[in-house]
């Protein structure tokens, strides 16, 4: 195939090209993605298993992207094309003071009791499926189709909410409450690909919204059902309107939004 500019391809046909690779890549990793690592890794335990996570686990989330991208950009375009050349700093700080108000919340109705064996469990359930699930869900899926298929925003948020929330069921005991975790993650893949879009695609800030939450309720013991729980879905709104204030605010000083007008339903970015 032909590279192409860091641009959206002109023709429909292209366009299709570039949407179906990405939706056939993506349902590759996330099939398959972790089968060598439990084949490896099978019982260890401690830095081995967290060493193991890293490479064979979550390594297919990085690598088959970033081939995909190479392949449609080229090799020096691939990190751009995956948003991984945005700012680490603007990350973190957009991050940090996002969900400053969910610590804040949880710290005043929560016991803050971290795990044992603190690093390796932040490491494997915050820090690497953190980052491992922004570069696939984000950077490829919704990012390629949004960015790069000129998708609408909403199809393209909507389409990696429905894998996302289906990704989640397990962490709710009861139809209920897998249906809980179902609407909450997928409205979270939402707004993390309205934050992804507006801070110009760069991956680094819903990469840390999402290490810092994940990290949270490893630090802090909040129920058995979390997902039920009242307190907790309102912090989880309340980043969501504390991350849309400063989104917005700092798209005004930008020259404007990404996401705006058709481009919530069809032509793909305003900007």
């Amino acid at each position: 195939m032909t590279t192409l500019a860091l641009t959206p391809p002109a023709s429909t046909g292209r366009r299709w090209l570039v949407a179906l690779a990405a939706l056939a890549v993506f349902i590759l990793v996330d099939t398959i993605g972790l089968i060598p690592f439990r084949a490896v890794a099978g019982d260890w335990t401690g830095l081995p298993r967290t060493a193991a996570l890293a490479v064979v686990g979550y390594g297919l989330n990085l690598v088959l992207p970033l081939a995909l991208a190479a392949v449609l950009f080229g090799p020096r375009a691939a990190p751009g094309a995956l948003g991984l050349n945005g700012s680490i700093l603007t990350g973190l700080a957009v991050g940090v003071a996002g969900t400053a108000v969910m610590l804040a919340g949880f710290a005043l109705t929560a016991p803050y009791t971290p795990p044992d064996d603190a690093f390796n469990v932040l490491m494997r359930r915050a820090l690497l499926p953190g980052i491992a699930e922004e570069i696939l869900y984000r950077a490829l899926l919704f990012g390629f189709l949004f960015r790069f298929a000129r998708w609408g925003f909403l199809p393209a948020a909507l389409v990696g909410a429905a894998f996302f929330g289906a990704a989640h069921l397990y962490q709710g005991d009861t139809p209920t409450a897998a249906l809980e975790a179902f609407v909450m993650t997928g409205l979270g893949a939402v707004v993390f690909a309205w934050l992804y879009a507006e801070w110009r695609f760069n991956i680094w800030v819903p990469i840390a919204f999402h290490v810092l939450m994940n990290g949270m309720w490893e630090l802090f013991t909040f129920d058995e059902a979390a997902f039920s729980s009242a307190t907790a879905n309102a912090l989880r709104l309340a980043v969501i309107v504390v991350s849309v204030v400063i989104t917005v605010a700092a798209a005004r000083r930008r020259g404007g939004r990404v996401v705006r007008g058709k481009a919530w339903l069809w032509g793909g970015p305003a900007a």
